[in-house]
């Protein structure tokens, strides 16, 4: 099987073309939220457990990547709503 070859900025335009709508602020919210994101990774005496925790966290940090690793479109308090809403607020 083939890998498949993704070019990073065209996602990361899918993903702000995504975010740009109700449904798709509510499902990334989720995401982010689902992905622990908003909560540390750190299990004191734990270093598996935080390893795991880690590892949960990875798709979010990378969703977070492509949603603002351009220069123009990192707002905080877009960044804000968006963790409100996956926090219930």
């Amino acid at each position: 099987m083939t890998e498949r070859k993704w070019d990073k900025e065209q996602v990361a335009i899918a993903a702000r073309v995504v975010n740009g709508t109700p449904e798709g602020e509510m499902l990334i919210g989720y995401l982010l939220d689902f992905c622990h994101i908003y909560q540390p990774s750190f299990m004191p005496g734990d270093p598996h457990g935080t390893s795991y925790n880690d590892g949960q966290r990875s798709p979010g940090i990378e969703l977070v990547s492509l949603l603002v690793n351009e220069a123009e479109r990192f707002k905080v308090k877009n960044l804000r709503r968006i963790a409100d809403q996956a926090q219930g607020n």
